[in-house]
């Protein structure tokens, strides 16, 4: 029986990302690239009283039951970034994800940055109050938005 003449690709493949210089992205010695969660640091959220996890460089799962947390870790991650919490269809405000019978939370990203030798570091604290606060590498990027609107912003 003769075989059957091979399929073009579904979709293109993708060239490797590149940074914003336009130099393209290159993998640590560990695998990962500038932008990597290399840690998730969760304290009094939603359902958990502490959890540490790190995700491998490259594609993660996260597998469970009903009821075991996936999605409140995918919450974490997107409040640490700075989406809005009515977003993510589970509260309006910062003050549903504190952890029932506490009075804070935090979670805190670590990214791997463009210095091979450190990490960035983004905590956003939560409390009943629906207070948040914004710590980058530990201190309160009170300019980051200033920072960010004169460096990002298109010529």
């Amino acid at each position: 029986p003769a075989m059957a003449p091979a399929r073009a690709a579904k979709r293109p493949k993708l060239e490797p990302s590149t940074s914003a210089a336009g130099a393209p992205h290159q993998r640590g010695d560990d695998d990962y690239v500038p932008g990597n969660i290399v840690e998730i640091e969760l304290c009094n959220f939603m359902t958990y009283d502490r959890l540490v996890c790190r995700p491998g460089p490259r594609l993660n799962l996260v597998v469970g039951p009903n009821g075991s947390g996936k999605s409140s870790l995918v919450c974490a991650i997107a409040l640490a970034l700075a989406a809005d919490p009515a977003i993510l269809g589970r509260a309006a405000s910062v003050r549903a994800f504190v952890k029932r019978g506490e009075e804070s939370g935090h979670v805190r990203l670590s990214l791997r940055s463009q210095d091979q030798g450190r990490d960035i570091g983004i905590t956003r604290k939560i409390d009943t109050n629906n207070k948040s606060e914004w710590l980058l590498d530990g201190t309160n990027p009170i300019y980051l938005s200033i920072y960010l609107s004169i460096y990002l912003s298109p010529s």
